[in-house]
């Protein structure tokens, strides 16, 4: 059984009860992005400034506030996801993880993973996310392929997913890229290929995903006529 925490926290009347002791999961949500990729229909925002210390605080608070709901529960495992969290500054990971430390047990074996994308800058910062107490990276690779990944709108190219993958096997015992297929003009041959590499370079975990475009109706105007 599992809980999510976010900055938007759910309704504390909606959460059923759960005996001491039972293990659970804190979901944690970085909600920023430097850009939007057009397939995309999470909750994430694109800003050039963030109040990161106002962030933090309100990451604490909400922490503390839903420990009082779960206490004597033991942590078996963290998720900063988004957005893209490799965008936040390692010691407000660090803040994260030590509140969570203060206020509830930590299962000796937990897992403690951060949604990364490949970009340069925030390969920079794979080292003090570890240091801060992550022990697992998930990285947003999504292609092989250039034309693929100005396609999907990422703002790496497939040199800088495969430099952040070697990367990632340094820093981390335990890492994970996604893909995505079934993009437009990928065949089946070629797909086989892009997979073969992967496997080649993937750790214990590789994720693959379906293509799916995000659409939502479009609003009509009302008109008013006059006869």
């Amino acid at each position: 059984m599992s809980f999510m925490f976010a900055t938007l926290a759910p309704d504390p009347g909606r959460i059923a009860p759960a005996a001491a002791g039972d293990g659970f999961g804190v979901y944690v949500h970085w909600p920023f992005c430097k850009s939007k990729c057009p397939y995309c229909d999470f909750n994430s925002h694109v800003r050039e400034r963030i109040d990161e210390a106002r962030w933090r605080t309100a990451l604490l608070a909400d922490l503390d506030h839903y420990s009082g709901l779960t206490g004597g529960r033991t942590v078996t495992s963290v998720f900063f996801g988004g957005g893209t969290p490799s965008l936040m500054d390692p010691r407000t990971a660090g803040a994260v993880l030590a509140r969570i430390a203060r206020n509830w047990p930590l299962a000796a074996d937990i897992e403690v993973t951060l949604e990364a994308n490949p970009n340069s800058a925030e390969q920079a910062r794979f080292a003090g996310f570890r240091a801060a107490g992550v022990n697992r990276l998930s990285l947003g690779v999504q292609a092989l392929d250039d034309a693929a990944l100005r396609f999907l709108g990422r703002a790496h190219d497939q040199a800088e997913a495969r430099a952040a993958i070697a990367l990632a096997a340094r820093n981390f015992s335990r890492f994970s890229f996604d893909l995505i297929y079934t993009r437009p003009g990928q065949d089946r041959a070629a797909w086989r290929r892009e997979l073969g590499e992967a496997l080649a370079m993937a750790g214990e975990h590789l994720s693959v995903y379906q293509l799916t475009i995000a659409t939502c109706r479009p609003r009509t105007k009302r008109r008013r006529f006059t006869i």
